[in-house]
């Protein structure tokens, strides 16, 4: 009888939001999958030339893209199915500059008129 190949790996994913304006993007890669390698992910997503990304948290761009998610503190522990980490995109632009972040909220905070009697 053969035995099933394992369903455990090596690497343990990391589960992550990505989000640029009123986008986002939903995916899970291990901690040691390379800013370039997920760059590449989203760039066939998004259908865009990988090298034009430029990932950041809180401010801190990812600038080397042979370093791994795990080496900038994206671990199992962080991010999580049910709270994904979430990290920033933004594009070049046609000056070799990026342009500036922007995440538009979900929802906004706005007072109902049905509230009023």
């Amino acid at each position: 009888m053969q035995s099933l190949p394992s369903t455990s790996n090596t690497y343990h994913d990391c589960y992550l939001q990505i989000r640029r304006a009123k986008q986002t993007i939903f995916t899970d890669v291990a901690e040691a999958t390379t800013v370039y390698e997920l760059k590449q992910i989203m760039g066939n997503i998004l259908r865009i030339d990988p090298n034009i990304i430029r990932l950041s948290v809180s401010g801190q761009i990812f600038d080397t893209d042979s370093k791994q998610l795990v080496e900038y503190g994206i671990t199992t522990k962080e991010a999580r199915p049910q709270n994904p980490f979430q990290l920033e995109f933004t594009l070049k632009l046609d000056d070799d500059s990026y342009e500036n972040i922007e995440i538009v909220p979900y929802t906004t905070q706005t007072s109902s008129s049905n509230d009023e009697s």
